[in-house]
């Protein structure tokens, strides 16, 4: 009889690869993982907790767009949907008004495009509105700008305090020192290839000749983000730099003349570079150098028509704890209305960063959201929900459940491996009793294991389950460092050897792991133990 062979995989850092073709798939990828996180140093656990920051709910048509960190006098969190824009110093949402009565109206279809100045946020609620606004957080209404080109002193050619103008726009962005304003509209007139800039250090001053006309690559400006001190200039169909911080030295170098994205949701800035998501090429990562493809793993879902087409609006980039997260209507059973996952992307797990899939407990895929920190400079990691007018906090990872709606309901979470062949798939074997470290509760846990064969994956195909089950460990005391009688210990941070049942007679396996819910659960590492049998001519 063979001896018993042993095969351990420590690393699960390849995440998450939809590529149908499963030879493809490196021994630390995930063919289906969902609500798990990738442990830098090599295991999965269940992801943090989503909780609702606001208890009452937004009021007025629920249709969120931008979520924006404005730091004025006082940290506040904007909110825009597609008509109107709210502020919060981190729980009730106000909207916002530029006189008793009068909240102010957004156009866009996009929301309202912000940009800070100082302590002040200016405004821009669309090429259909009139010029723009203006808000400081000690004041109680926004202030309504002028629209440039109107008479009388419909420009500026030196900075004056008297003349309170913006163009109307669907984007603003502050960078070297100006205000730009992209898709333009001047005296009645749409301009949606212009980008404007302001005088300098002058966001209430304009000139009638500053500005450039982008025509290629598209009919508008879809958006703006700077990178490594360039203004980069997204068009449905070509991506342009500009480089310079004059008027007098502005130049226009084209960066890609095929990607470009549809709308300003499309685009994340990190510290060091611009996400952008392409369609239907996929999402992207420009350093201010070179473009890099981040999306080959996940490809299939567009090329597979798993991406409801018509709702590409619901594509949403946010840079969240130094991680890109993308929203998308994603379906593997037919036509979706709303975003339904999150594809969360770490650059820093592997050679080339890893992707995760999260979905919340009433499986949505949380929409655009943003970093911010309140007057305590606590950190909050804030995401909209799709289609209930509530902001949530996440990657809360003492958190067993999410709250959406006040109520804390548990999530499903699974993990599923590569096809385990033992470097040959012709070969039968006798795979024994696995070992698994998994990470330590503190309360009676269930973890259950889905077992396959053969390449046969199919839901509710599964030739084996078992169960890994722990008891709680008793804790005990250091001497002279905790009262006799006290509950002192912060919970289990370590981890636990359980071995499994046999997983059969195969040629070779695949094993999923599905959490406990309502309780924080991962998996370190498995061992496989297994007998070959002599091949047959």
């Amino acid at each position: 009889m063979a001896k018993v062979r042993v095969r351990e995989l420590k690393d699960f850092t390849g995440g998450l690869n939809f590529r149908a073709d499963q030879f493809q798939l490196a021994d630390n990828e995930s063919p289906d993982m969902l609500n798990v996180e990738i442990d830098p140093r090599g295991g999965v656990f269940s992801r943090g907790g989503m909780r609702r920051i606001n208890t009452t709910a937004v009021s007025g048509t629920w249709v969120p767009q931008t979520l924006f960190p404005f730091y004025g006098d006082t940290p506040r969190i904007m909110l825009s949907t597609e008509s109107r824009i709210y502020q919060s110093s981190g729980s009730t949402f106000s909207l916002l008004e530029y006189s008793a009565g009068n909240p102010i109206v957004v156009t866009s279809t996009h929301g309202a495009s912000f940009g800070q100045w100082g302590t002040k946020l200016y405004i821009a609620t669309g090429t259909t509105g009139s010029g723009g606004y203006v808000w400081d957080t000690a004041s109680t209404y926004a202030t309504a700008l002028t629209a440039s080109g109107t008479a009388p002193h419909a420009w500026q050619t030196t900075p004056t305090t008297s003349e309170r103008k913006m163009p109307t726009a669907e984007l603003l962005h502050v960078h070297a020192n100006k205000m730009f304003a992209a898709n333009v509209r001047v005296a009645g007139v749409d301009y949606p290839n212009r980008l404007h800039w302001s005088l300098e250090n002058a966001p209430e001053n304009w000139a009638q000749d500053d500005y450039i006309e982008i025509n290629a690559g598209g009919n508008r400006i879809t958006g703006l983000a700077t990178v490594a001190g360039q203004l980069i200039i997204f068009k449905p169909n070509a991506i342009f730099a500009l480089f310079g911080y004059d008027s007098d030295n502005f130049q226009v170098v084209e960066v890609s003349s095929n990607l470009g994205v549809d709308t300003p949701h499309n685009i994340a800035v990190s510290d060091k570079g611009v996400y952008f998501f392409s369609n239907p090429e996929g999402v992207y990562y420009y350093n201010g150098s070179s473009i890099a493809d981040i999306f080959e793993n996940l490809r299939p879902i567009i090329e597979l028509d798993y991406i409801s087409v018509g709702v590409e609006d619901a594509f949403h980039l946010s840079w969240i704890g130094q991680r890109l997260w993308v929203s998308a209507p994603y379906s593997r059973t037919g036509a979706v209305a709303n975003s339904t996952v999150d594809f969360v992307y770490d650059p820093t797990i592997g050679a080339r960063g890893s992707w995760m899939q999260f979905s919340t407990a009433d499986s949505k895929g949380l929409t655009a959201g943003c970093n911010w920190h309140n007057v305590s400079n606590v950190e909050f990691r804030l995401l909209t929900h799709p289609t209930l007018p509530y902001v949530l906090q996440v990657d809360m990872y003492d958190e067993e459940f999410d709250n959406i709606t006040g109520t804390d309901v548990s999530y499903t979470s699974k993990y599923r491996t590569k096809w385990f062949d033992a470097g040959s798939y012709t070969q039968r074997k006798m795979f024994r009793r696995p070992e698994f470290v998994i990470k330590q509760s503190a309360v009676n846990q269930t973890i259950g294991v889905k077992v396959y064969h053969d390449f046969d994956e199919a839901e509710g195909n599964e030739r084996r389950t078992f169960n890994l089950v722990q008891s709680p460990v008793n804790l005990g005391m250091v001497w002279g460092s905790s009262n006799w009688g006290e509950n002192w210990s912060s919970g289990a941070i370590s981890s636990l050897l359980i071995t499994g049942n046999n997983l059969g007679l195969a040629q070779t396996v695949q094993l999923e792991f599905t959490g406990p819910l309502g309780q924080l659960w991962g998996i370190n590492s498995i061992g496989y133990k297994y007998q070959p049998r002599q091949v047959k001519g």
